[in-house]
C-alpha cells in the first residue's frame, strides 16, 4: 500500500516491514535542527492506521503547545554533576566550594533516583526522595534541595523534560530534618573560666592549646586558624587577615583551600591583647618553619593540623576535667562562646556579623537567637526610653515608678519575638538603633 499524503507538511502515514512484521508509521518534521544543522524527523509506530494518526496529532499539539520533549536517556546525576564541574571549571565555585557540592553529590546518588533517566522520573520517585533526606540535618537538606531544583532547571533549559517538580511548593516543599536541631551552646562564664584555669596550667600540657584559646578570643573557625599564614598577621597594626581555610579534597584529605568557607568569610579581625598575646607567644617559642608558611603546621608528620584532631582534644579535655556537658561537645563551641560573650556586652548584631565572617545578618540573628532572647527585655527597655526622651508614647507612663510598666514590656518584647519570626527587616533596624 502506497503512502497517503496529510498535506500541508503535516507528516505521513504508511506502511512499514519491520523484522517481518507490517507497522503502520508516521513522520514528522520537527521544527528544531540537530548538531549538524539538519531539521530532525519524529518516527511514530502504531498497530493500526488510527493508532499513529492520534499519536501524530498529539505531536503536533505538543509542539504547537511548546510542550514536546524529544526521547532523551540522560541521567539525573548526569546533570547534577554537570552543574557542579561546570561551577569549578567557570570559577564560580572554589575548590573548597567544589569539593562540599561533590559530597552533596554523593548524598544524593545514596537515592535510586540519582540513576533513574530524567523522563522516567515520576512524582512518586520524587516524594520518596525528598523523605529520604530527611534523615540529613536541615542545613544538608537546604543544599541537596537547592541542587535538585537547579538539576530539573538545567534538564527543562535542555528540553530535556517540560516540568520542574519543584516548582510546585505545596506539594514538593523542602523536607524538614527527622533530627533535632542541634542548639548552639558555648560555655557559661563559670565553665569559661574554668576551661581557662585547666588550659592555662603549664602542669597539664595542652595540645593545641593557642589554637583552642584563638578561637574563644577570635571567633575564627577552627579551619581558619589552622590556615593562617605567618603573614596573615599583622602585629605592627594589629591585624589577623582570615583569607582561606583548610578544606577536604575529593579523597577526604585535609588540603588548603582557595578561600574561605563563604565569600563574606574573608576578613579582616581587629587583634586585640588577648589574641596579640595567644599569638605572640606562640610564635615566639612553638613556631616552626615548614614549607606551607602556616603558623599552626605538624612538622612531624610534614601536614596540616585538622579541627577533628583539635576537636578530639578539646572533647577528652573537657569529659576529663567535668567542664560543662563533658564529651558531649564540640570545640566549634569555643567560637559560640566567643559571639555569646560579644552579645552579653552589648556588642550590635551587624558587627558580630562581620566578625564572625557570616554571609548574613540573619544568619548572626538565627544562630544566636537564644542569646539575644536573653536581653530582649533589656534591649526593650532602651527602646521605651528612647521613644520617651523624643516623646513619641501614645501612652503618659507613671512618672512615679523608676522602671517601665511589666505589661509595656510584655508587649514590646511579644513584639519583637512577633517580628523576628517574621524575618522583618525593621528588627535589624532596632538592634542597630539600641546597640
Amino acid at each position: 500500500m502506497g503512502k497517503k499524503a496529510r498535506g500541508n507538511g503535516e507528516g505521513t502515514i504508511y506502511k512499514r516491514e519491520i523484522h517481518g512484521k507490517t507497522k503502520w508509521c508516521a513522520e514528522y518534521t520537527l521544527q528544531y535542527c540537530d548538531r549538524n544543522g539538519k531539521r530532525k524527523k519524529k518516527t511514530i509506530f502504531g498497530d493500526t492506521r488510527q493508532e499513529v494518526k492520534d499519536k501524530l496529532d498529539q505531536l503536533i499539539v505538543e509542539l504547537g503547545t511548546n510542550t514536546y520533549v524529544d526521547k532523551n536517556t540522560t541521567k539525573f546525576i548526569d546533570i547534577a554533576k554537570g552543574i557542579v564541574t561546570d561551577g569549578y571549571k567557570l570559577n564560580k565555585l572554589s575548590e573548597s566550594s567544589y569539593n562540599r557540592k561533590m559530597q552533596t553529590i554523593k548524598q544524593i546518588e545514596k537515592h535510586y533516583m540519582a540513576q533513574m533517566e530524567l523522563q522516567k522520573i515520576t512524582e512518586y520517585d520524587v516524594k520518596d526522595f525528598l523523605s529520604f533526606i530527611t534523615q540529613y540535618s536541615n542545613s544538608v537538606i537546604g543544599k541537596i534541595y537547592g541542587l535538585v531544583n537547579n538539576t530539573f532547571k538545567r534538564a527543562i533549559r535542555k528540553n530535556i523534560i517540560k516540568y520542574n517538580f519543584l516548582d510546585d511548593k505545596l506539594e514538593f516543599f523542602k523536607p524538614t530534618s527527622s533530627r533535632k536541631d542541634k542548639k548552639v551552646r558555648a560555655f557559661t562564664v563559670d565553665e569559661q573560666k574554668k576551661f581557662l584555669n585547666v588550659v592555662l596550667d603549664e602542669n597539664n600540657n595542652v595540645k593545641y592549646k593557642h589554637q583552642l584559646l584563638l578561637s574563644m578570643y577570635s571567633g575564627m573557625r577552627m579551619g581558619e586558624i589552622n590556615a593562617l599564614d605567618v603573614d596573615d598577621v599583622d602585629f605592627k597594626n594589629n591585624i589577623i587577615r582570615v583569607r582561606r581555610t583548610l578544606t577536604k579534597n575529593e579523597y577526604d584529605k585535609t588540603v588548603m583551600g582557595d578561600t574561605t568557607k563563604t565569600n563574606h568569610g574573608e576578613r579582616d579581625i581587629v587583634m586585640d591583647d588577648q589574641m596579640r598575646f595567644i599569638l605572640k607567644d606562640y610564635m615566639d617559642n612553638y613556631y616552626k618553619e615548614n614549607k606551607e608558611h602556616v603558623i599552626f603546621y605538624n612538622d612531624k608528620k610534614d601536614t596540616f593540623w585538622t579541627a577533628s584532631q583539635v576537636n578530639m582534644v578539646f572533647k577528652r579535655l573537657c569529659e576529663k576535667y567535668e567542664i560543662g556537658i563533658g564529651y558531649d561537645v564540640n570545640q566549634h563551641m569555643l567560637r559560640h562562646t566567643f559571639a555569646t560573650r560579644c552579645i552579653e556586652s552589648g556588642m550590635p548584631a551587624n558587627v558580630l556579623q562581620k566578625i564572625m565572617g557570616h554571609h548574613d545578618l540573619r544568619t548572626t540573628l538565627e544562630v544566636y537567637c537564644d542569646v539575644f532572647a536573653n536581653y530582649e527585655k533589656q534591649h526593650s527597655v532602651q527602646t521605651y526610653s528612647y521613644l520617651k526622651e523624643n516623646d513619641l508614647l501614645i501612652t503618659k507612663p507613671d512618672e512615679t515608678k523608676e522602671t517601665m510598666p511589666k505589661e509595656e514590656i510584655d508587649k514590646i518584647v511579644n513584639k519583637l519575638k512577633d517580628m523576628y519570626q517574621k524575618q522583618d527587616d525593621n528588627l535589624i533596624k532596632i538592634l542597630k538603633l539600641v546597640a
